[in-house]
């Protein structure tokens, strides 16, 4: 992807996939009714917010997926990933899960409150 990092240094890794990964990841509408059937291929969080891609435009950075602000109150909807990496309040900024494996929706969500609750 060629769009522009703001926080890339203080990060300390892309925020955005690699060509190879990008290249996988549904456009956006694909996955259109297999609810959490749909593969999770990029995951991004901060504190307790996480943000599940099955979607994307590689050119604008417009997503789509699953984001999840606290637990329990998350929604399918489109996520504008260039206003997400832009996000620095100091204390947050938002982080790509490097370790992140394709999985399905409701795998992930699975995985989300094991991780949260134990």
């Amino acid at each position: 992807m060629a769009i522009k990092e703001l926080n890339r240094k203080r990060r300390g890794h892309a925020f955005y996939p690699p060509k190879a990964v990008a290249k996988k990841i549904p456009a956006l509408g694909k996955t259109d009714g297999e609810g959490d059937d749909a593969v999770v291929h990029l995951h991004y969080f901060s504190g307790a917010a996480d943000w599940y891609i099955t979607e994307l435009d590689v050119e604008s950075g417009m997503s789509f997926g699953w984001a999840e602000m606290y637990p329990g109150g998350g929604e399918w909807g489109y996520t504008d990933l260039v206003e997400v990496e832009a996000v620095n309040t100091g204390l947050v900024v938002i982080e790509r899960d490097l370790h992140w494996e394709p999985k399905p929706m409701r795998t992930a969500l699975a995985d989300r409150v094991m991780h949260l609750y134990h």
